[in-house]
């Protein structure tokens, strides 16, 4: 190929990346609003049901996953991490007490049903 043409050809891959670099840096952040509500994850909510009949007795943390131990009945486990929220269903998480569930990150904050939820930190 001709020298010459191999100078354009670089020539316009420059212009290229230069003005895709550049539509990224003009292009506008967004901006959250003084309205909007604070994450799901950054706070634990209590679940509106007032009866908790289910107890955490026993906690492991790790990374990716949280192990329970409970008592009484649950439904529902509510995992908080900084990644989002993980629920599961205690039928397909675990039996005769023992639970494990899988998160995107390290746990929070754990709650069953409605009982007020465990504060990991």
């Amino acid at each position: 190929m001709d020298d010459r043409r191999l100078n354009l050809l670089r020539l316009l891959i420059g212009v290229g990346i230069l003005a895709y670099f550049g539509g990224l840096a003009l292009r506008p952040s967004p901006q959250p609003t003084e309205d909007a509500a604070p994450s799901p994850a950054a706070r634990p909510v209590q679940l509106s049901a007032p009866a908790c009949s289910g107890r955490i007795e026993q906690v492991t943390i790790g990374n990716y996953e949280v192990r329970l131990r409970i008592t009484g009945s649950a439904s529902i486990i509510l995992v908080y991490t900084d990644q989002g929220n993980v629920t599961a269903s205690t039928t397909e998480a675990g039996s005769a007490g023992e639970y494990r569930v899988r998160t995107p990150g390290p746990a929070t904050a754990v709650q069953l049903d409605g009982c007020p939820p465990l504060n990991l930190r």
